[in-house]
């Protein structure tokens, strides 16, 4: 059986797969463009809150998460236990008809009270604080990946009493997270939290419900990859295929076959890669930050196989000045593809 590098230098293949490989090429250039347009963010129902209603009860909120584990990029959830405290003053009783908003499967959640019931607190304000552990959802933005930022958020609210009748206003002072606190894969940055206004465009059927807004507490935890799991796990891998790739380059023109089967087997090799990280990612619209570098990776291969297939056509005569021809052109072409490789992922990640 012939090699399928002999059949690629026939000319009539050539005739064929050249156009091919210039319109796959093109197609994944129109992609890497089109792909590098800003994600649009869907239109949120929340506001910050600006005022506090001066007929609504305000209640003061605190969050203190001690452990965050098994976060899913695929299912946009993560697991978090925290402690979640109020103090206020008024007859509302701000726990009665508490909401988790971005909670799931809350049949499996866990809310412990630390008191029976709410303790007078020495200014006349009562208090409760609660140990709560369950499964939570925050849609991730993953546009930058693997060199993305998260928030692990979690939103209360009360499902009863609009922003007129009870705020919910957050401890910025006592807030925080335990120090003990790590998420495996990520480094921790910091947090937020702050009061919101929730607008719901609907009335639930009940004609004589209010249409103000709800007040919602929301915590974030702000979380970032380390640089050196994309340098080292996802970048080197591909550098060492397109280096490989590159070789064919370094081969002396005589050696047709393996010019033309060494990128072959770089392109279908960087599939797989692509591949091995896909799963763990959810079906998004666009394309992420490794996608588009991928696709550069696959420009690169395709054009260095053009290259490889139409310098075939050059040493027919096996002469010398054929050689010496291919040779002042191969060594160009590697230097441009690195430049190309180096400035092409430096720009897709700072731009």
């Amino acid at each position: 059986m012939r090699p399928f590098s002999h059949l690629l230098s026939q000319k009539r293949v050539r005739k064929f797969l050249i156009p091919l490989l210039c319109a796959l090429a093109i197609v994944i250039f129109l992609q890497l463009l089109l792909g590098s347009r800003p994600v649009v963010q869907p239109v949120t129902s929340f506001q910050a809150l600006k005022s506090i209603p001066a007929t609504a009860q305000q209640v003061r909120t605190g969050f203190y998460p001690v452990n965050v584990y098994q976060l899913d990029l695929s299912s946009n959830t993560y697991y978090v236990d925290s402690y979640v405290w109020f103090r206020w003053r008024g007859a509302i009783d701000p726990i009665a008809n508490l909401e988790f908003s971005n909670a799931v499967e809350e049949w499996g959640m866990t809310q412990q009270m630390g008191y029976e019931e709410p303790q007078k607190q020495p200014d006349g304000s009562l208090y409760q604080i609660m140990r709560v552990e369950g499964r939570f959802f925050q849609p991730f933005a993953l546009s930058k990946y693997p060199l993305d930022e998260q928030r692990l958020g979690i939103l209360i609210e009360n499902s009863i009493h609009t922003a007129q009748e009870l705020v919910y206003v957050a401890d910025t002072e006592d807030s925080g997270f335990a120090d003990t606190l790590s998420i495996q894969g990520w480094n921790i940055n910091g947090w937020q939290v702050g009061s919101l206004l929730r607008q719901y465009d609907s009335q639930f059927g009940d004609q004589a419900a209010s249409t103000d807004p709800y007040s919602i507490a929301r915590f974030e935890l702000l979380i970032d990859r380390p640089l050196s799991y994309f340098i080292w796990k996802l970048l080197l891998p591909l550098v060492i295929v397109l280096v490989s790739s590159w070789g064919a380059l370094l081969l002396h023109p005589r050696y047709v076959d393996m010019r033309i089967e060494i990128p072959v087997t770089a392109l279908l090799t960087t599939v797989f890669l692509q591949q091995s990280y896909s799963f763990a990612l959810p079906e998004v619209g666009y394309l992420v930050l490794l996608d588009k570098i991928y696709a550069l990776a696959y420009l690169l291969i395709i054009v260095a196989l053009m290259e490889a297939i139409v310098t075939a056509d050059w040493i027919k005569g096996e002469t010398t000045e054929d050689y010496q021809r291919v040779m002042q052109l191969d060594r160009p072409f590697l230097v441009g593809q690195f430049l190309i490789l180096v400035f092409g992922v430096l720009t897709l990640i700072f731009v």
